[in-house]
């Protein structure tokens, strides 16, 4: 049985930070959407609510991106943890 290094922990960390931080992105734009959401015709909000609702759709995007690299990140990691423990 081959024994895990600390790159393979550390890379393992960084695809775990990736998808949290990438989660949290997602739910802060999820939160000044709902709070854009809640403006109506006799209540507009402010004038710039429809670039502040494309800033949150594009920190989204983001989020979703960190989320989706997290998770490339770590199904690579462990593609070549499960490579070198066949050959070791």
């Amino acid at each position: 049985m081959t024994t895990v290094s600390r790159r393979d922990r550390l890379v393992d960390l960084s695809a775990l930070l990736l998808i949290l931080a990438g989660s949290a992105l997602y739910l802060l734009a999820a939160v000044k959407l709902h709070d854009i959401s809640l403006y109506s015709r006799t209540n507009p909000g402010p004038p710039g609510a429809l670039v502040a609702a494309d800033q949150a759709r594009y920190l989204s995007y983001a989020g979703l991106a960190l989320v989706g690299v997290g998770a490339c990140v770590g199904v690579i990691a462990a593609g070549l943890h499960a490579r070198r423990r066949a050959i070791g």
